[in-house]
């Protein structure tokens, strides 16, 4: 067998414009199908569902991470790294769903809720299924074939909400998340095996494996910790406070940390597929770097901006009064997104150069800080909790901040210089959408009408000041914009072939 080492089709923009079209209809399906959901359930029965879904999320960041990035960023695959990935994708994710189902009933026991076990032993196949997929997804993300890879992320969580959303409706309580999220992804990974290479296990070159390994160990271990600090919040808060209080958080946390999450992801991969290619090159690609955070940024601010002052109306009109505890942690949480995105191409640019380990870094020293300080507290209020959430958020982005400065020569001062134009964007959005919608609400607007008006406001507001503040942002979106009206993706996989 002969590996395949075919140049990129598909062009920047077309790629960001893919990456970007997933990530938009994305947020779609998960913010509404959360919403719906939720409404059905109410917050006790979405909190059982959530919690179960978040242990087992812990196992299966392992197996999606486990060869993953190695497979997108090697200069070259031939057919021993493949199989050597395909293989440990496969054995790792049955060994992990096997020990899931055998733990389900420790777990009910531990959180003295006998529900919960075969909750989580119904979504052991998701470990098996998230197998599959990940070396599949790694070969499309890899010959930049965003074009694909949206098609099928994009049919199989439709589908799933469509299911989990018909189940809710049918009666099934917390099992219509299960049932969401094991027909999202079953389809994923029906739809991934057309025209892929051979997914026959076989005999694994170990050397190629433990580069593999080597290369994927931080990351993992960054998703890991990603993976089971957040779990760890919802489980404290399941546990000190109720399966109802869970929901509220649980809904806080999907809103916002889920949504940049799915926007996180989508960059990411595009992010890394190109600038792996500029490794060599660290003064091209801290220039990129540069432009992609002025971009990513313009298109964030304004999305917090309109959060922070619409989150309790969202809130009120879509899933109802009896989800009002929400709406504070929701504002929150979504302060604090502005730094978690912040840190997210610096930590891109990073491991396409060989550092894969700042993004671990950042985690560690964040969670270290702010983790003993959630249990010495003792039981608290979902606000404190957010709270703490947010700070760490700051630890994180500067550790990273840090890499980058050592690692790519980003300067300290940009950086400052840059966050500090965000800021001032997000103030002016927050302080122009408030004055609005008390405005209003004075002339006795309901709800359902201040919602898209105020938040239309907050966005445009800070938008408007980003823009008047960065001149490069301005000439960047102008030179993308025209590129993209030039040229067409087309997209191919590369991988080993026979």
């Amino acid at each position: 067998m002969k590996p395949a080492t075919s140049e990129p089709r598909a062009s920047v923009a077309g790629s960001v414009l893919w990456a970007g079209l997933e990530s938009g209809l994305s947020l779609a399906i998960s913010v509404g199908s959360v919403l719906a959901i939720a409404r059905l359930l109410g917050a006790a029965e979405f909190g059982l569902g959530a919690l179960a879904l978040g242990l087992v999320q812990i196992p299966l960041v392992v197996v999606g991470s486990l060869v993953h990035d190695a497979l997108v960023q090697r200069a070259e695959l031939g057919e021993a790294h493949w199989r050597a990935g395909w293989t440990a994708s496969l054995a790792t994710g049955a060994l992990l769903g096997l020990a899931l189902v055998a733990s389900a009933p420790l777990l009910a026991l531990l959180f003295e809720e006998p529900a919960l076990g075969p909750l989580v032993a119904a979504m052991a196949p998701l470990l098996l299924l998230e197998a599959v997929s990940a070396p599949l997804l790694a070969l499309r993300r890899r010959a930049l074939d965003f074009a694909g890879v949206a098609r099928r992320l994009l049919a199989g969580r439709a589908l799933g909400a469509v299911v989990g959303v018909a189940a809710a409706l049918a009666g099934a309580r917390a099992w219509a998340i299960v049932a969401q999220q094991l027909a999202a992804a079953g389809t994923i990974a029906l739809l991934l095996q057309p025209g892929a290479p051979s997914r026959r296990p076989g005999p694994v070159d170990r050397g190629a494996l433990f580069e593999l390994l080597r290369f994927c160990r931080p990351i993992v271990s960054t998703q890991l910790v990603i993976q089971g600090s957040e779990r760890l919040f919802l489980a404290y808060v399941g546990h000190e406070l109720s399966l109802a209080a869970a929901g509220h958080w649980s809904l806080a946390t999907r809103l916002v940390e889920n949504v940049a999450s799915v926007v996180g992801h989508a960059l990411y991969h595009v992010g890394l597929a190109f600038l792996s290619r500029l490794q060599g090159d660290r003064a091209s690609l801290a220039a990129r770097l540069d432009a992609g955070v002025r971009l990513l940024m313009a298109a964030v601010v304004p999305a917090v901006a309109a959060l922070l002052v619409t989150a309790d109306l969202a809130i009120l009109v879509v899933v109802g009064p009896d989800w009002a505890p929400a709406a504070l942690p929701v504002q929150i949480l979504a302060a604090g997104a502005v730094l978690l995105l912040r840190r997210l191409l610096p930590t891109v640019a990073l491991t396409a150069a060989g550092r894969p380990r700042a993004g671990l870094d950042a985690y560690l020293a964040e969670n270290g800080l702010t983790l003993p300080l959630l249990f010495l507290w003792g039981p608290v209020a979902l606000p404190a909790i957010a709270g703490l959430r947010a700070a760490r958020s700051a630890i994180g982005w500067a550790v990273v901040a840090a890499a980058a400065a050592a690692g790519l020569g980003r300067s300290w001062r940009a950086e400052l210089g840059s966050l500090a134009v965000d800021l001032a964007g997000l103030a002016a959005g927050v302080g122009a959408g408030f004055l609005l919608r008390g405005l209003l609400a004075t002339a006795g607007w309901s709800p359902a009408l201040l919602l898209p008006i105020a938040a239309s406001l907050a966005a445009a507001a800070a938008v408007t000041t980003l823009l008047a503040l960065q001149p490069a942002l301005v000439r960047e979106l102008a030179t993308r914009l025209a590129r993209s009206a030039r040229r067409s993706p087309a997209a191919g996989v590369a991988g080993p072939v026979q």
